[in-house]
């Protein structure tokens, strides 16, 4: 009797422990389902079980295509100088033949190619002293003397008359020719001068004039030459 009490109680405990494990599953189950889909994980790519941490990678945009940038115009050389596009322009110099002052250069060029010279007008010497006894001014003249510097500059030796290649203007327009003359101011030019490349003369050409006459311009020009300088004097 107390054997079959005993199996009877055996077999209650062991029923009611199946009940109870049982119903733990179930309620997992239900528990997992309840939870909502946006608090899962997002996949990134991670291996699972890997203890990697999880990194966000930002969204992709959309970047621009590349585009040929046009080369700047104002762009510097290495020497720090501007490009041939934005040199400006080079002052060009006065032609030759313009008016000049008294100190002012003007280069003439001779008819045979290589021949330059650079004439200065140094200096105006209105009646100036006669060097020599026997050649005097006539009577109600007088004479007005002009100083040059004549440099070469060309290619050729430079050989001419500087007498022959000069003629002084006064204000009413009238022209005089140079004479042989020599004035105490200064040493004359002379009848010729030969200069080589590079080198220079400097004297004076004599004038004869009236003497109420006003010099008003100098014309200048290698003899046989492509075109005179002139100066204004007044």
């Amino acid at each position: 009797m107390v054997a079959g009490l005993a199996l009877v109680l055996v077999f209650g405990v062991i029923g009611t422990i199946m009940a109870v494990g049982g119903s733990v599953p179930v309620a997992d189950n239900e528990l997992l389902r309840s939870v909502p889909d946006a608090v899962q994980p997002a996949d990134t790519g991670a291996p699972a079980g890997t203890g990697q941490p999880l990194t966000l990678q930002p969204p992709e945009t959309n970047q621009p295509p590349e585009t040929n940038q046009a080369p700047e115009t104002n762009r510097l050389t290495e020497a720090g100088q501007p490009t041939e596009a934005n040199q400006p322009a080079q002052e060009q110099k006065p032609p030759t033949g313009q008016v000049a002052k008294v100190g002012e250069t003007i280069t003439v060029a001779g008819l045979k190619s290589g021949v330059q010279v650079a004439a200065t007008l140094s200096r105006v010497i209105d009646n100036a002293t006669p060097g020599n006894q026997f050649l005097k001014p006539k009577d109600g003249n007088r004479f007005v003397a002009v100083e040059l510097s004549l440099k070469n500059v060309g290619q050729e030796v430079y050989t001419d008359s500087p007498i022959l290649g000069a003629t002084l203007i006064d204000a009413e327009g009238r022209q005089y020719n140079a004479g042989i003359a020599e004035v105490t101011e200064g040493v004359s030019l002379g009848g010729s001068v030969t200069v080589a490349v590079g080198d220079s003369r400097k004297g004076v050409v004599v004038f004869e004039v009236p003497a109420g006459a006003k010099p008003a311009k100098l014309q200048f020009g290698v003899l046989l030459g492509q075109q005179k300088g002139e100066w204004q004097l007044g």
